[in-house]
């Protein structure tokens, strides 16, 4: 090319770049920039929050915009591939068809754009205790004419059923009002505000979210404690909620005397704790589609200020010790595992103790029993707790699908078998005997009930308290050769939770809808088998788990649900 051309390229190469780098910029810093994203998938749909008050108590959006997911291939095979699920979309559409005289196909689909809001406003308590709840749904239209067109269809489908629905107009925006009898309905009213179709609950509602199309007020996207917790959410999501805890607060306090009168307050029934509950600022959580199922992520903001110093320790979540996850058998359906759980039984037993009905109770049961609960058998759980549903050991009964075994960990196994003898103790007055044995090497109690029946069998090591049910199932149950650590679900979920985690529940869905299809007899397991089995069957397993924080301002939660699309 010749140095002519250049020159002449020069200016029009200059333009470019400055154009390009004025709409980074202007990208970089503006709403427009969230908007772009939005639509590309790549954060939340929240656009309708430029259509809420900032007052709102909460506010949920939903984004059909699944193509932008990572996980849309699988849910794509799983799901929207399944002839089942199309056979219930269909049957869903037809109904609508014939009961409401609304075929989705062409009075829906073609307007409806890509998210759908949720916002609930402050009400007073006269109007809760009459019904008017201040509830707005907004959904996003792609195409106006076609959305009006349904509104006006909504209005004619109304007064064929005798239904007085009136214009109204607000603003200079016009709205249907769907006149009810009877003070608990209270009129519903509906239009199109600019790029969505708004349905309110109550007309006050509606004229609010009107003021705010206006440019009224600020809206709730702009709210400090709304984008602090949003932005703590994961920014590539499907689904996200947010909870103004300070406002839900505000209204129960006021709104309960009347709608349940003598109903404790959060105060008596929690004493000191509640102050930790008042401390919380907001809440929410966010749903993605991952590449191997889906994941949901809540938090908690809490202000640490608020709560006094000596609370501030029951904020934190120590990590559980997933060493003790080598004693769960591999084939596990599932369980539960709980990190410390000795301190949590004592803060319990201190809230509890704190309400003089159930200290007097405690103590007669105490004095009946011969145990000190703190003493004799919450001072030697210092370790964790895990809970497992496992497979019934061989020659179990049918009535027994699953066996259950319990472990608390403990570094006080002395103390553990003190403590536990006294229980024997205490058992022994209601027919309950225990007898020693020997199994696999280890020195076992079993519990034997009045009927003598053998029905628990537990023991003691330097690790942990193990007890089992049924009794016979102890071999089994005990140090595993294969633990659940080498399960592949397990290893799958427990990849998409943190690393740090203070509690944890996994189920092994994949056998479990196995053992449920066996309990469910007759013509009921096999509709079981047709109609709901091929909607079980894609997940593989599900997970929660708590994050380990400690002086951590937001505490998290995680749930993974594993996906796996048919013949994968």
């Amino acid at each position: 090319m010749s140095r002519r051309w250049w020159l002449a390229l020069l200016p029009v190469l200059a333009l470019v770049c400055c154009v390009t780098g004025l709409a980074a910029g202007a990208l970089a810093f503006s709403p427009l920039r969230e908007r772009v994203l939005a639509l590309l998938g790549l954060r939340p749909q929240i656009l309708a929050a430029e259509m809420v008050p900032d007052d709102a108590i909460l506010y949920a959006s939903l984004s059909y915009n699944l193509q932008a997911q990572p996980g849309y291939e699988t849910i794509r095979r799983a799901y929207l591939e399944n002839p089942e699920v199309q056979r219930v979309l269909k049957e869903w559409k037809d109904q609508l068809r014939e009961e409401a005289e609304i075929d989705f196909d062409a009075d829906i689909a073609p307007w409806i754009g890509p998210e759908i809001g949720l916002a609930l406003f402050p009400a007073s308590p006269e109007a809760l205790e009459e019904g008017r709840l201040p509830l707005v749904l907004l959904v996003a239209s792609r195409d106006h004419s076609k959305a009006d067109a349904f509104l006006e269809r909504l209005r004619q489908l109304a007064e064929k059923e005798g239904r007085r629905v009136e214009d109204r107009a607000h603003r200079g925006r016009s709205y249907q009002l769907w006149i009810s009898e009877g003070p608990q309905n209270p009129p519903l009213a509906i239009g199109r505000l600019g790029e969505f179709v708004v349905v309110a609950v109550t007309e006050e509602a509606f004229q609010r979210v009107a003021d705010r199309a206006a440019g009224e007020g600020q809206p709730i996207a702009t709210s400090p404690r709304f984008r602090k917790v949003i932005q703590a959410l994961p920014a590539q999501s499907v689904m996200m909620f947010y909870l103004d805890y300070q406002a839900m607060q505000k209204l129960s306090r006021e709104a309960l005397p009347r709608l349940q009168p003598g109903a404790p307050d959060l105060e008596s029934l929690l004493g000191p704790q509640s102050q930790i509950i008042q401390a919380i600022e907001g809440a929410g959580f966010a749903v993605e589609l991952q590449a191997q199922g889906l994941r949901l992520q809540s938090i908690m903001v809490i202000d640490r200020a608020k709560v006094p110093q000596d609370l501030r320790a029951s904020l934190d979540a120590p990590p559980i010790s997933e060493a003790l996850l080598g004693r769960i058998p591999e084939n596990a359906f599932g369980f539960l595992h709980s990190a410390r759980i000795g301190g949590s039984l004592r803060r319990s037993l201190e809230i509890l103790r704190r309400n003089p009905e159930a200290r007097r109770q405690l103590q007669d049961m105490e004095a009946a029993l011969g145990i000190r609960l703190e003493e004799d058998l919450l001072a030697w759980m210092t370790g964790d707790l895990i809970l497992a549903a496992l497979p019934a050991p061989a020659g179990a009964p049918s009535e027994i699908p699953v066996g259950v075994s319990l472990w608390i960990g403990t570094d006080q196994p002395e103390a553990a078998r003190a403590g536990l003898a006294r229980l024997e103790d205490a058992l022994a007055m209601m027919g309950v005997q225990v007898e020693e044995s020997t199994r696999v090497g280890q020195a076992v109690r079993i519990v034997i009930a009045p009927t003598g029946e053998r029905i628990l069998a537990y023991t003691v090591d330097p690790e942990a308290m193990q007890m089992v049910f049924p009794a016979d199932a102890f071999e089994g149950y005990y140090k595993p050769a294969r633990a659940i650590t080498g399960n592949p679900r397990f290893r799958d979920i427990r990849s998409q939770l943190p690393a740090q985690i203070s509690s944890l529940f996994f189920l092994d869905t994949f056998a479990l809808w196995d053992l449920i299809e066996e309990q469910i007899p007759g013509a009921e397991g096999a509709t079981f088998r047709e109609k709901v089995r091929p909607f079980l069957d894609p997940i593989r397993g599900i997970g929660i788990a708590g994050e380990a924080t400690t002086g951590a301002e937001i505490q998290r939660g995680v749930l993974f649900i594993r996906i796996a699309p048919p013949g994968s």
